[in-house]
C-alpha cells in the first residue's frame, strides 16, 4: 500500500482546542505507591479500552499500572492547563495540536519498537504527521487506532434491483453527480429512503473531499485564509443544496429519529448509505442478515481527482507533558498493535492501520470478502487534506451547515452561503492566529 502524497484534512483540526487539552487524574509515572510499579493514566473511551484489556495489559507488565480515566473533553482541557495531562490520551489528529507543541513525537520509540515498525504503517498514519507548518509529513505524534475511507458507500443492491436502478459499481468510483442522479431514480422508484450520507455528523470534510478532488483547496498556502467562493466550492455547495432539495435523504432540516443511518440500512430501507468499511461491524447481526446477503461496498465517488477522505483517524497520543513517556508508550503498543488491535480488525468495526493485521478481517461471507477487497484498493486513493492550525473543522462546519440549510430551503444561493462562511470562517482564523501567536 503506497504513501499518499497530499494533505487532507478532513475533520481535523483542531482546535481540539479543546482538543488541545486533555485532562488526567493523577498521572504519575511511579505514583502507584508500590516500588518498582509506575502508574501510567489512560484517558480513552470505555467501550474502546476495556476493562478486560486493561486488567490483560497489567497481568503482562506487573510493572505498570494503568489508572483509567474515560474519555472527557473539559476534564481533559482542566488537566492539561493544570500542568497534570494523561499519560495516553485518545484523539483525532488535528494540526492545532500539533502546532501547539502538546503532543510527543515518536519516531524514535517507532525506530526501537518490536511491536510498531515504521514499514508497517499504513499511509493513513500520516495524518498524524506534523512538520512545523503542515499536516502530513513530518515527525509522527500520534497513531490511528482503525479507520475506513468515510466517503464509501454502502448500498443495498436487492433495493436496487428492486427499483430497476444499477446499482454503484464496486470497482469504479462513480461521480458525485451519479449519486444524486441514482438517489432521484431510487426516489421515483418507491424507495423511501435512497441515499444517506450522515449529515447529522458534519458536512465540512465531504465538502473538502470535493473541492480537493477537483484540484482547489480552501484554505490559502499558509493556511491563514479560507476560499469557499471558487468555482469548485460553489459547485459543492451546490450538491449539498441539491441533495436536500431533491430529498433523497436525511439532512439536518430532516433527520433520522435514530440519528444515524444504521437501523435504516440495515432495517432494509436505505438504499445507500456514505458509511465506509465501519458499517461491516453491524451487519454480523442475525436482523442484519437479509440485507447482508446482497450488500457491497462502493468506491467513494470523486468529481476528477480520486481523493478517498479519513474524516477521523482516531487514535491515541502521549502528551508532552507527561510524567513517564516510555511507560505510556508500552501501552499504546499494546492498545495499537497488541491482541486489542488484533481482536478490532477480527470483528469488522474498522480497519487496521498496521498492514500486518489486515489479515485478520473478517471475510468468511462474501460481503465481507468484497468490503475487504475494495477497502485494499481504496486505501491507495486516502491523503491528508489541508487542514489549518488556526480554526477546528468543529468551528466552521456549524457555520457551513447552516448556510446549507438556508440554500435548501431557496433562501440564499451557493455563491451566497460560499461567502458568508468564508467570511465567517476567515475571523475565526484571524482569531486562531492571534491566539496561536
Amino acid at each position: 500500500m503506497s504513501n499518499p502524497t497530499r494533505l487532507r484534512a478532513g475533520l481535523a483540526a483542531g482546535a481540539l482546542a479543546a482538543a488541545g487539552a486533555l485532562v488526567l487524574s493523577g498521572c504519575t509515572a511511579g505514583g502507584s505507591g508500590t516500588p518498582g510499579v509506575t502508574t501510567v493514566t489512560v484517558m480513552y473511551a470505555t467501550s474502546e479500552f476495556t476493562k478486560e484489556q486493561v486488567e490483560a495489559f497489567e497481568a503482562d507488565n506487573p510493572d505498570i499500572k494503568i489508572d483509567f480515566v474515560e474519555f472527557d473533553t473539559n476534564r481533559l482541557n482542566a488537566m492539561m492547563t493544570a500542568g497534570d495531562p494523561p499519560d495516553l490520551v485518545r484523539g483525532k489528529p488535528s494540526a492545532n495540536l500539533f502546532a501547539r507543541e502538546l503532543a510527543t513525537p515518536l519516531d524514535d520509540y517507532i525506530a526501537e519498537s518490536d511491536v510498531i515498525k515504521e514499514d508497517d504503517l499504513l499511509p493513513v498514519n500520516d495524518l498524524w504527521r506534523w512538520n512545523g507548518t503542515e499536516r502530513g509529513s513530518g515527525s509522527l505524534y500520534g497513531l490511528v487506532k482503525d479507520f475506513s475511507p468515510d466517503t464509501t458507500f454502502w448500498q443495498n443492491e436487492a433495493l436496487f434491483t428492486q427499483a430497476g436502478v444499477e446499482p454503484l459499481s464496486t470497482t469504479e468510483p462513480a461521480s458525485w453527480d451519479d449519486i444524486l442522479t441514482k438517489g432521484e431514480a431510487l426516489k421515483a422508484a418507491g424507495i423511501e429512503l435512497p441515499i444517506g450520507i450522515e449529515w447529522q455528523w458534519g458536512i465540512g470534510g465531504l465538502l473538502q473531499e470535493m473541492v480537493e478532488q477537483q484540484g482547489e483547496q480552501i484554505f490559502s498556502e499558509d493556511l491563514t485564509e479560507a476560499n469557499l467562493t471558487s468555482p469548485e466550492a460553489i459547485r459543492a455547495i451546490q450538491w449539498l443544496i441539491d441533495y436536500g432539495k431533491l430529498g433523497i435523504g436525511p439532512t439536518s432540516l430532516n433527520p433520522l429519529a435514530a440519528g444515524q443511518d444504521g437501523p435504516a440500512f440495515t432495517g432494509g430501507e436505505m438504499a445507500a448509505s456514505m458509511d465506509g468499511y465501519w458499517f461491516a461491524g453491524q451487519f454480523t447481526a442475525e436482523e442484519a442478515a437479509n440485507v447482508a446477503a446482497t450488500a457491497s461496498l462502493a468506491p467513494a465517488p470523486t468529481w476528477g481527482e480520486r481523493i478517498s477522505a479519513v474524516n477521523g483517524g482516531v487514535g491515541a497520543w502521549i502528551p508532552e507533558a507527561s510524567d513517564d513517556k516510555d511507560a505510556a508508550w508500552r501501552v499504546m503498543e499494546y492498545f495499537i498493535g497488541g491482541q486489542p488491535a488484533i481482536d478490532r480488525a477480527k470483528s469488522g468495526w474498522g480497519l487496521p492501520a498496521l498492514e500486518s493485521l489486515w489479515e485478520y478481517l473478517p471475510t468468511e461471507q462474501p460481503y465481507q470478502q468484497q468490503a475487504a477487497e475494495l477497502a485494499k484498493a481504496e486505501v491507495e486513493f486516502v491523503v491528508p487534506l489541508q487542514d489549518s492550525p488556526y480554526i477546528s473543522i468543529d468551528q466552521w462546519n456549524p457555520e457551513l451547515d447552516k448556510g446549507v440549510q438556508s440554500g435548501i430551503l431557496g433562501e440564499k444561493t451557493a455563491k451566497e452561503i460560499g461567502q458568508e462562511v468564508q467570511d465567517r470562517m476567515n475571523t475565526l482564523l484571524a482569531q486562531g492566529k492571534d491566539q496561536l501567536g
